[in-house]
């Protein structure tokens, strides 16, 4: 169950790397120099596929595709204190990273990271971004290898393949 709610927003929240090429947007990649003041290039509201059943997770989605982060971290923080959704996790740290505070982005990022016994590849790839935003190059080209290992051994028959081809993706150009 958690596979077929956590892939969805794998796909959606990895940014797809057609949207990447066409914008010239390196995934959930922020300007290094100050918090974002509009919405991350590649989202929008129909970008998020609303995966929980909860109003507020999916408005707070809303409010990260519309480049509110502020108000989607303050609904966050509310809706952390009520459950152990890891998604709630995963959006807290992109809306931290589009306030500019790459530190906690990575603490919420590392919460949200493993489902079974791999590494979901959205908080892998935010993880990196939040890494690389720290200085920490060698750290995000560590994750790099993680994900391409998985990929590995995914091959392309697996369901998690999309959400690596993109997370590889974003990591690759954010390092370049």
């Amino acid at each position: 169950m958690r596979l077929t709610v956590l892939l969805p927003l794998c796909c959606v929240l990895a940014v797809p790397a057609h949207a990447q090429h066409v914008a010239g947007v390196s995934g959930i990649h922020f300007n290094q120099g100050a918090p974002m003041a509009a919405p991350v290039n590649g989202y929008n509201a129909a970008s998020f596929a609303s995966i929980s059943r909860s109003p507020d997770v999916g408005r707070a989605q809303k409010l990260i595709a519309d480049g509110d982060y502020a108000e989607a971290d303050a609904l966050l923080a509310r809706l952390i204190g009520q459950t152990s959704n890891r998604q709630v996790r995963f959006l807290k740290g992109v809306a931290k990273l589009g306030m500019g505070d790459a530190v906690a982005a990575r603490r919420y990022f590392e919460k949200s990271l493993y489902s079974n016994r791999s590494g979901y590849p959205g908080a892998m790839s935010g993880l990196a971004l939040a890494e690389i935003r720290l200085g920490n190059r060698d750290a995000a080209e560590d994750i790099l290898q993680k994900l391409r290992y998985q990929q590995e051994k995914c091959r392309s028959d697996c369901d998690r393949a999309k959400p690596l081809d993109q997370a590889i993706a974003v990591v690759e150009k954010a390092l370049t």
